[in-house]
């Protein structure tokens, strides 16, 4: 079995893991699959540790007590002055929403579960939300603990049994979480981006080869080319992948199989690979590895708070990306060095237990009466507040009807039924959709009307078309279908209003300054998102998804004798207007301006010609908002109150004085 002793060339694997995922955290051209580098860690986590781990037990001188102390040692100190040195921050520069979430993410790091956490309520790593997470990167620290506390005693129990059974054991668990992982890159795509089970094999790859040992290889240039290969997978993932590879999944095993083979290699000589990143600026970073990682994500969320948008322009990039490394090196010497050392010259199990334990507590409370107190508002003018807590608000309607199908039963809006108006509207479309529903309401109370609305985030009303992204799970081509069904089967509803993001899923690419990633349409049933990716642009195909999808919406929705009424895109804004106005008030924040009327058409250009066929074959009436919200200019607030909840969706404020408007430019039906 494996005995593992210091390698400079490991560590200078660690440069070339978290650099990549700094500099594409950053933007920096060229590194957009620089999150691969996680995944680099997770092999050399598992073979470092699983290295120790067998040795320990070999010498019969494993302890639990022992390997979580020295995981306490290596992991918290560092994590604890990110988490004091965020709190401390957010309290000046966070609106008090943003706060409260932080507190929420601070504890759920420190449980080990803030991976759980971020799938719950970001829902997408790549998504903007996630841009305003200062916290969002520790979910990859809970799934190497959570795979830590079962993986010891999984070897201390097979130890005894023979390094075949061994190895057997660790290699059938990852076959089954890489299993899990490539069908979960399909069904559950945020799930499997986050959660342990899909990760577990990136663990177990980098254990299976310090349980193999190193299998001697006498010809020098078999290893050259093997360590060559590895780091040429490591950087090929880093520099051709995006946020529309399907991940982890299959595309994982590149960059994985790529430092597996680095750490094979290294283990027998030195190849020139090896010497590369043994190179003493590469070993330097490598040390400081962990800090950098905890650090650069909460510098990069506060210079985009300050920028006021979420894609920093590349001198301030730059400006962060070294701030991170400054701060990596204080902290790996003045934090992660003194506590990783026993007495004399460090701390003891007693005083680091007791010193660790007096800082979790007082986080703990901290983040816990930020929390009770709603992210303390009265930190912020109460006229701001007030401002920012309406403009990001759901109505009851929204968070009640959104997602509900026709099965469930559509939420009704307008006057009451017994009144004996007509149900004479439906609203259909996706969460943008779900933001006209305030104007909605409005409208139809004003007219004495009475309507439906069917509604679900990230699902546009085309018919055998979905946004892969979002997973098979999502069911939005069910409810689609369920929505076609309903309107085939009643008889009122005169008039059907389809509104949806359409720039967003006709481009497939986001608005300049928004970050997530592409919105991959595909078939409802058919080829899969790696095969759409693999044919070549994903926009050309969304285009061509798009136009027929909506084109069979609109035929079937004709042939029942209905009149249809396509809403066209609205003004996408390249930040959070509501955290962009509160931050440049409460901190000074520079206020970026919106787009033009001009830039707005150009991003549309390819919707708008999909809706003139349309109009023109099937009769169909169009409406916007651009012409009133673009002078030329795009307005994003009116009467002091913000237009926007997001960057792109209207708040119920901008809903109620926006939609009536132009509803009222339909003829009655």
């Amino acid at each position: 079995m494996s005995n593992i002793g210091y390698r400079r060339d490991i560590d200078g694997l660690r440069a070339f893991a978290v650099l990549p995922v700094l500099f594409a955290h950053a933007g920096l051209p060229g590194f957009s699959g620089g999150f691969v580098g996680v995944d680099v860690f997770f092999v050399i986590s598992g073979y470092l540790i699983t290295g120790i781990l067998l040795r320990e037990i070999g010498e019969d001188r494993f302890s639990l007590t022992s390997f979580y102390e020295r995981r306490a040692r290596r992991i918290l100190p560092a994590l604890f002055a990110v988490l004091i040195v965020s709190l401390a921050v957010g309290w000046f520069v966070l609106p008090p929403e943003p706060l409260k979430e932080l507190a929420q993410s601070v504890l759920a790091t420190l449980l080990f579960v803030s991976n759980i956490w971020f799938w719950r309520s970001t829902e997408d790593y790549f998504g903007s939300d996630a841009d305003w997470q200062p916290l969002l990167h520790t979910w990859s620290l809970s799934v190497e603990e959570q795979f830590y506390l079962g993986f010891p005693l999984l070897l201390c129990l097979l130890a005894s049994r023979g390094r075949s059974l061994t190895l057997l054991a660790v290699a059938g668990i990852s076959a089954l979480s890489l299993g899990l992982s490539i069908w979960a890159t399909k069904a559950q795509p945020f799930a499997n981006y986050f959660l342990t089970p899909t990760r577990v094999w990136e663990l177990g790859l980098g254990a299976l080869i310090a349980l193999a040992g190193v299998a001697r290889v006498r010809r020098v240039w078999l290893l050259e080319l093997a360590a060559g290969a590895g780091l040429a997978m490591i950087l090929a993932a880093v520099f051709l992948y995006d946020a529309s590879t399907p991940f982890p999944g299959m595309a994982a095993l590149l960059p994985c199989i790529g430092a597996a083979a680095l750490i094979w290699v290294g283990g027998q000589r030195q190849t020139a690979a090896g010497r590369l990143l043994s190179w003493r600026p590469f070993v330097a970073v490598g040390l400081i590895s962990y800090s950098l990682y905890l650090w650069h994500w909460p510098v990069l969320v506060l210079f985009r708070l300050l920028h006021g948008g979420a894609e920093l322009p590349l001198a301030l990039a730059l400006q962060a990306v070294a701030l991170s490394l400054v701060l990596a090196w204080l902290s790996w010497g003045f934090v992660e060095a003194p506590f990783r050392r026993p007495t004399p010259q460090g701390f003891s199990r007693r005083g680091l237990v007791r010193t660790l334990g007096a800082v979790a507590t007082l986080v703990v409370s901290v983040a816990l009466v930020i929390n009770v107190n709603k992210g303390m508002p009265s930190r912020l003018p109460e006229s701001l507040f007030a401002t920012y807590q309406n403009a990001i608000k759901r109505t009851p309607e929204q968070r009640r009807c959104m997602g509900l199908s026709p099965a469930e039963g559509l939420c009704e809006f307008g006057v009451a039924a017994e009144d004996g108006a007509s149900v004479d509207y439906l609203l259909w479309g996706d969460s943008h959709a779900g933001a006209f529903l305030p104007g909605f309401e409005r409208w139809l109370q004003d007219r004495k009307r009475r309507g439906v609305a069917a509604v679900k985030s990230a699902c546009a009303p085309l018919l055998g078309v979905v946004r892969m992204e979002m997973g098979a799970s999502h069911g939005c081509d069910t409810f689609n279908a369920q929505v076609m069904e309903m309107l085939e089967q009643r008889d009122d509803l005169n008039t059907v209003i389809l509104v949806a993001r359409w720039a967003l899923v006709v481009e497939g690419t986001r608005s300049p300054g928004e970050s997530g990633p592409p919105a991959v349409m595909a078939p409802a049933s058919g080829q899969s998102a790696r095969q759409i990716a693999a044919a070549g642009d994903p926009a050309s195909h969304n285009f061509e998804l798009v136009a027929s999808g909506l084109a069979d919406t609109v035929a079937r929705i004709r042939a029942t004798g209905r009149e249809v009424v396509i809403v066209e895109g609205l003004p996408e804004i390249p930040f959070s207007v509501p955290m962009a106005i509160v931050s440049a008030e409460f901190v000074g924040a520079q206020l970026q301006a919106a787009p033009t009327r001009e830039d707005v058409e150009a991003r549309n250009r390819r919707a708008n010609a999909i809706f003139d066929a349309l109009a023109e074959e099937f009769q169909v009436q169009r409406q916007s908002l651009v012409p009133e919200l673009c002078r030329p200019r795009c307005q994003i607030q009116a009467s002091g109150m913000p237009l926007y909840r997001d960057d792109d969706h209207l708040s119920a404020f901008g809903s109620e004085r926006l939609v009536p408007d132009l509803l009222d430019r339909i003829p009655a039906g």
